[in-house]
């Protein structure tokens, strides 16, 4: 920490006063922010929103801006239950619209849209052994006139099957089996992700 002093000879004392230096505010403002600008992480841990998915397109385009290597990639560890499926879907245009890989890694848990998002790193994507991902259909709650509720049931069905065709892109299972296996809550281990190829390692 840098040190300031500052001579008082008043009364013939001296008075030290520490400020903080430019790399401890920012360290101050990587942890308001849930960013680590020198390994160029970024966490999420809470649930997916249009807010949360501003706030992550923010976080990302900021460690880039400040990074020196352009080339270096991206880190995302990630805590979540999971939430809105137009953010997660947000999320996984912007990671593939990055111009360096993103890697990604499940801590804890990483379930429904969470589990997709880090199926869909562009880097290495990585879990700890004691974590858990789970894959489910997404849910919503649609009230009105019957051909609006009937509407939004085949809107909620097409989305279904585009994150099942995206979790057939990028694993190596098909994205029928990612239909099948969504009807229900399905749990996963470490292991069974790594062998579903929805990661790359367990570490």
């Amino acid at each position: 920490m840098a040190r300031i002093t500052i001579r008082n000879t008043i009364g013939g004392c001296m008075t030290n006063l520490e400020e903080r230096n430019i790399g401890h505010t920012m360290l101050m403002k990587e942890l308001e922010w849930g960013i680590n600008i020198d390994t160029n992480t970024v966490y999420m841990a809470y649930d997916f929103d249009m807010d949360n998915l501003y706030t992550i397109v923010t976080k990302t385009d900021n460690i880039l801006r400040h990074q020196k290597d352009a080339r270096k990639s991206l880190n995302m560890i990630i805590s979540s239950y999971g939430g809105d499926v137009y953010a997660m879907l947000g999320l996984i245009d912007h990671i593939r619209s990055l111009p360096v890989k993103v890697n990604t890694h499940c801590l804890g848990a990483c379930m429904s849209a969470a589990a997709v998002l880090l199926a869909c790193g562009t880097g290495q994507r990585t879990m700890s052994e004691n974590s858990t991902v789970m894959i489910h259909e997404g849910s919503a709650f649609e009230a009105g006139k019957t051909s609006d509720v009937l509407k939004g049931a085949d809107h909620l069905k097409l989305l279904q099957k585009s994150i099942c065709n995206i979790l057939g892109e990028v694993t190596n299972k098909t994205s029928d089996f990612w239909e099948g296996v969504s009807k229900q809550d399905t749990y996963l281990t470490a292991k069974d992700c790594l062998e579903y190829g929805v990661i790359d390692k367990v570490v």
